[in-house]
């Protein structure tokens, strides 16, 4: 049977008419609507479902919010959608939206907070089941993200710990990571390993220089605040402006310190510090190796590819995905999601 074509959408009446049944009952197999009153054979549910099928139909959300269903709807707040590590998110969340047969709405929210308020206007509405807060470089706004998201259920922020107590989050394991980064380095023979990050605020990367310096410690070496450089926010790697500035802290850690291994807080600072070690003529991973975290699409792609940290993002949609569609009135504070070295050619 052809689908309606035109402006008017399918109605329920329309599907209860091809199917030769009446509109309640077409309700009843469709939306759930009759409090189970109705009773339709599945013969005749199956004929209902087939009708709405070849109608192409589709479900008003106000009336199956009337009627007490879900929008089946999720929502991604990200910082802006052409974010190397937000399209990873959203490819992924994707995918695992589909397999719960629910739709993604993404919705970028920077520099300001226009696009959260808005979808958790729509959650308090009923018009999506919930939304995720992809915790990446907006960390100005986890403080305001934390207090809107405290009263709120099906509410969950993903992939760092904004600090803030009452929301469940599920975040990467950045310590799994850190100490297989370690592991991998001492195993490999280096002596005296680096830190390169452009802020040591966030709880993500304290938890980082924790897990380091407990593993250098089991290894009988450390990580003394001479051998960590905070700087790089806000410079950019395809700046020529800032390859002098690379090119110092690099000579820094090597020359002076005496660092054989670099680990950077980013795949961005780790691609900018090879080009600066190489520019400096000091081989990688010869003479110094380099560790970046994410693994971002070009990581693999650069020359040597880039042996980095990766987050497990299907687990961690996944784990978020089943808070949201939980029916459970308690939600976990915490989901804890492993990070994997993805050892390649530069260390």
């Amino acid at each position: 049977m052809a689908k309606k074509t035109g402006r008017t959408a399918v109605r329920m009446k329309d599907v209860a008419e091809v199917a030769g049944v009446s509109r309640m009952a077409a309700s009843a197999v469709l939306m759930g609507t009759g409090n189970g009153r109705i009773r339709v054979s599945e013969e005749t549910a199956e004929t209902i479902r087939k009708a709405a099928a070849d109608l192409g139909y589709r479900p008003n959300i106000a009336a199956q919010q009337l009627a007490g269903k879900k929008s089946n709807v999720v929502a991604l707040v990200v910082r802006e959608t052409r974010n190397f590590l937000t399209q990873k998110v959203t490819a992924e969340l994707q995918r695992e939206a589909e397999e719960h047969g629910l739709r993604l709405l993404s919705v970028g929210s920077f520099p300001d907070l226009d696009g959260l308020k808005r979808v958790v206007q729509d959650l308090d509405a009923g018009w999506v089941d919930g939304v995720m807060y992809l915790a990446y470089e907006n960390e100005e706004q986890w403080d305001e993200v934390g207090k809107l998201f405290e009263s709120r259920q099906n509410v969950v922020t993903v992939l760092e710990n904004l600090g803030s107590e009452g929301t469940c989050r599920v975040i990467s394991d950045v310590r799994t990571g850190a100490k297989e980064t370690i592991d991998h380095l001492v195993g490999t023979g280096r002596k005296k390993i680096a830190l390169l990050t452009e802020q040591r605020e966030s709880l993500s990367i304290l938890d980082r220089i924790d897990a380091y310096r407990e593993a250098l410690a089991e290894h009988g070496m450390e990580l003394s605040e001479e051998q960590i450089v905070v700087d790089t926010k806000g410079w950019l790697v395809n700046d020529p402006t800032t390859y002098p500035r690379f090119d110092e802290i690099c000579r820094h850690l090597v020359e002076v310190v005496g660092a054989d291994a670099i680990m950077c807080d980013t795949d961005f600072n780790a691609v900018a510090v090879c080009r600066s070690l190489r520019r400096l003529e000091m081989a990688v991973p010869g003479k110094v190796a380099v560790i970046g975290w994410h693994d971002l699409q070009f990581s693999s792609l650069l020359d040597p590819p880039l042996t980095t940290v990766a987050h497990d993002l299907s687990a961690l949609l996944k784990a978020a995905v089943s808070v949201i569609q939980s029916e459970e009135e308690k939600k976990p504070s915490e989901i804890l999601v492993p990070t994997k070295l993805r050892i390649r050619h530069t260390s």
